[in-house]
């Protein structure tokens, strides 16, 4: 699987979980915060970690903050 590809199933993952707790009534920040708290809850510790160290990385930030069109276009150059 492309990493960009992987880019957009997560997106829309977490697009899905947050309008479908905006169309039960919890307001857009709160189920931001709900959303990080039950990851947090469900992914080992170790995976925290790691995830923690990579976030250190402004380069790997960079890439993975990008829009949808600067993925496409950085995968294709």
């Amino acid at each position: 699987m492309a990493l960009e590809q992987g880019f957009n199933i997560i997106d829309s993952a977490l697009d899905l979980a947050l309008n479908d707790l905006e169309k039960r009534g919890m307001p857009k920040d709160e189920a931001q915060i709900a959303l990080l708290i039950r990851l947090n809850s469900v992914v080992p510790a170790e995976v925290l970690k790691v995830t923690e160290l990579l976030m250190e990385d402004s380069e790997l930030t960079a890439v993975i903050n990008q829009s949808d069109s600067d993925r496409e276009n950085a995968a294709i150059g």
